[in-house]
């Protein structure tokens, strides 16, 4: 297909309801005009798709209005989640970090890069009272109040990955060993500073729906030793924690490998589980999706960066009909981040697809688009 042809077709779809009326219908069971379906943290490929840089979106107001206004009419996506990322936290916390005008943010320095030397003085940190976290939260008001019909969410790191943004990678690793205590301590702050953000985010704006990206505790990096010890117990109290503040669970995403720890989230209580495109969504649904919603997993880079429009249309019908039918319900979506360069066109076929393949879906069953 090409493009003019895929305005066309899309352009005779119907579109019987909101994202949030989609999605409270799909929860309740009922039939729903289509299925349930968003991007994985697009906002910065989403700013270079509308003309503007990952810095202006990331800095200016004016730009992520933009960003907002536009997603919204042209890509049916009246949702918007604050997302701290992977490193915010980390930056609140002393590290230095530096977003480049196209790219995504790194960590220059890290707070306890050569020892943990000052971290009994360390505590977590308190968004009211920090130069990183209050302007998100100001910047955020002015976003509810520019869009007061907008379903908003936000999101932080997972314990561990939140721990590298202040102790190197290969160091945190080393200290599984070396100085478990030292880690342990600081994962205590990361998980407490992250509730803290939720904290002061229902604070401003009520419950809300929350989420985590955790990269760091997959199955590539972590042992199930290491596992067990450093990621689970933390994660255990950031979902508690959370529904303590909020009132329901948050869902998470998980880079790389991640099937031996399924069952270890559903014990856990996650709401849903994001999975990265090198798993199977029907192996995701045998496992534990009666247990727990699942998302995913269209290919970022080959599927939706690299690929034909016929190649997203092709992934997303696959992930439908591997996944729709979970007893606890599916949401389309991509295995990861969309990365910067996505092609707008690839965009719009992801949701082509999505309207065309999920219509009439229901929780627990396939969509009746499967069939046509």
């Amino acid at each position: 297909m090409d493009y003019s042809e895929l305005k066309k077709q899309m352009s005779e779809q119907k579109v019987e309801m909101t994202a949030k009326e989609r999605l409270e219908a799909y929860n309740r069971g009922e039939e729903v005009d289509f299925i349930p379906y968003d991007l994985q943290s697009p906002d910065p490929a989403l700013a270079e798709i509308f003309g503007y840089t990952t810095s202006q979106f990331g800095k200016d107001i004016d730009a992520k209005i933009g960003v907002i206004k536009r997603r919204q009419e042209e890509f049916g996506i009246d949702n918007f989640n604050v997302s701290l990322g992977l490193k915010r936290i980390g930056h609140s916390l002393g590290s230095v970090v530096l977003a480049p005008e196209h790219g995504i943010d790194y960590v220059e320095e890290h707070l306890l890069a050569d020892s943990y030397d000052g971290i009994d003085a360390l505590e977590p940190v308190d968004p009211y009272k920090n130069d990183v976290l209050l302007p998100i939260l100001e910047s955020t008001k002015r976003l509810k109040d520019k869009f007061p019909d907008l379903t908003l969410s936000t999101s932080v790191a997972g314990p561990i990955t939140t721990a590298i943004s202040v102790r190197p990678v290969e160091k945190a690793l080393r200290d599984t060993r070396k100085d478990p205590d030292n880690l342990k301590k600081l994962l205590d702050i990361c998980v407490e500073s992250s509730l803290n953000w939720f904290r002061a985010f229902e604070k401003e704006f009520g419950k809300t729906n929350t989420g985590f990206s955790d990269p760091v505790t997959c199955q590539d990096i972590l042992s199930r030793k290491q596992f067990e010890e450093f990621s689970l117990p933390y994660l255990q109290k950031l979902i508690d924690g959370t529904v303590d503040i909020m009132g329901m669970p948050p869902g998470a995403h998980i880079c790389g490998k991640s099937n031996g720890i399924w069952e270890d989230l559903a014990d856990a209580g996650l709401f849903f589980v994001s999975i990265d495109n090198c798993e199977d969504l029907a192996h995701a649904k045998e496992l534990v999706g009666d247990r727990m919603r699942i998302a995913g997993n269209v290919p970022p880079v080959n599927v939706m960066k690299l690929g034909t429009i016929d190649d997203v249309i092709a992934s997303v019908k696959d992930c439908l009909q591997r996944g729709a039918d979970s007893p606890k319900g599916y949401i389309l979506n991509t295995g990861c981040q969309v990365p910067l360069g996505t092609p707008k066109q690839n965009v719009e076929a992801f949701i082509y697809a999505a309207r065309k393949y999920g219509r009439g879906a229901r929780m627990g069953e396939l969509p009746k688009g499967l069939s046509d």
